[in-house]
């Protein structure tokens, strides 16, 4: 069409090929949940993850043999496509996935700007991992909680299943690791100070005591 815009990024790549990559990327993201690549593809790729979980939501027989043309491995991920993805964003109007941005994986060829591309309200959620560990670091200020840590939990949990239950789980969790951190710590401190003082409490090997040969 002339002097129109195109809709997508082409990637550098012919349709075919394209198409191919972002099935394979989309395909990796519901079997791991969590994918790392660069922005360009993250961004495309979270297009074509959205419309595959609106088929799930619709769950009807063409939806489903929509995303079995999708999938690379359809028989292994139609089902946790159409019945444990489907329940958990039933109750959410959009804004399945979520595009982190981080620093370029390959820092000494191409500086690429790259990102991570994510479920959200799953296991490996990055922004609720990082709510729970500010919550933990906030909580044992004199401050306590900020006003933008408890927006952020409400955005965390709000369609999240038992989403505050979870997340105080999760902060559990993560306080009972500090502590642990801090135990070691504080054995290795011990530890240190008690091999000084027996260093300090030793005779050096070279003086006097040695012997005179001949």
């Amino acid at each position: 069409m002339a002097g129109g815009a195109l809709k997508y990024r082409h990637l550098s790549r012919k349709s075919s090929h394209r198409q191919a990559l972002l099935r394979n990327l989309v395909t990796s993201l519901f079997t791991h949940e969590s994918i790392t690549t660069t922005w360009h593809k993250a961004k495309e790729a979270q297009r074509l993850a959205e419309k595959l979980i609106t088929l799930g939501k619709k769950n009807t027989d063409a939806s489903r043999r929509k995303a079995e043309s999708i999938f690379f491995e359809p028989v292994r991920l139609l089902p946790h496509l159409f019945t444990t993805l489907r329940q958990r964003y039933l109750e959410r109007p959009g804004g399945y996935t979520r595009v982190l941005r981080i620093e370029p994986m390959n820092k000494h060829y191409d500086q690429a700007p790259s990102a991570i591309l994510e479920l959200v309200d799953g296991p490996k959620d990055m922004r609720f991992l990082m709510t729970a560990k500010t919550l933990v670091r906030e909580r044992t200020t004199d401050e306590g909680i900020r006003e933008l840590t408890a927006k952020n939990v409400g955005k965390v949990t709000r369609y999240r299943p038992d989403g505050f239950e979870d997340l105080e789980k999760e902060v559990k969790r993560m306080e009972a690791e500090v502590g642990n951190v801090r135990l070691r710590k504080t054995a290795i401190t011990s530890v240190d100070e008690g091999k000084r003082e027996g260093h300090g409490e030793r005779q050096p090997w070279f003086g006097g005591g040695r012997k005179k040969m001949g």
